[in-house]
């Protein structure tokens, strides 16, 4: 009688802690829809053929902040009906930025590969929101180029659905909407892929 009894509390003790438990994530979650994100989910659905001058060039990404406050290291925003992350977010955003530069035709070096031709780009993620990115980005090119220092802000298409999936996909076409306002702009082609003139 005595066994019985206790594990009928030790069975009453793991359900009181799995409550509680339960409790504890859901209010950290504020009760918000959680989508996962995985760089190695990133597909970088864009057409290179309009930038060939990026193609076989090196960069080297010397670094990527996250200075978001409304942020956790893991998910943003902090607080909302949706929450978005799964991995440190400035890892995140430097490993979906890699496979962008591939697809782009641009070598991600590592520092100890560097030439004093290549260019360092840092990035500092401003503000990371839903329908909304911001970042500050600095690139330093070779052979006397000036150093460049500019806020890029994109903002994503309308929510049409609310499935996790179609969240997630949107999610990743966010960071391509950033990437590409980056290496779209001719500032910021003059310093990392410079046009070569041929007359």
């Amino acid at each position: 009688m005595g066994i019985s009894r206790f594990r009928v509390e030790q069975r009453a003790t793991r359900a009181v802690l799995a409550a509680v438990l339960g409790l504890l994530v859901g209010s950290s979650l504020g009760c918000s829809t959680y989508v996962p994100l995985s760089e190695s989910r990133y597909l970088p659905e864009f057409d290179p053929a309009p930038l060939p001058n990026y193609r076989g060039r090196t960069i080297l990404m010397r670094g990527f902040e996250n200075a978001d406050d409304n942020t956790t290291i893991f998910m943003y925003p902090r607080s909302g009906p949706r929450r978005y992350g799964g991995p440190a977010l400035a890892s995140y955003f430097w490993y979906c930025f890699r496979a962008a530069f591939a697809r782009l035709g641009v070598r991600v070096l590592e520092e100890a590969q560097i030439t004093p031709e290549t260019p360092i780009m840092d990035i500092s993620l401003v503000r990371i929101q839903e329908h909304e990115f911001t970042a500050d980005v600095s690139i330093l090119g070779g052979q006397g180029a000036l150093p460049f220092q500019k806020r890029y802000t994109v903002e994503g298409p309308p929510l049409t659905v609310l499935h996790q999936t179609e969240l997630e996909a949107r999610a990743y076409q966010m960071v391509t909407l950033l990437f590409w306002a980056i290496v779209e702009d001719p500032q910021f082609q003059a310093v990392a892929a410079p046009v070569t003139r041929t007359d």
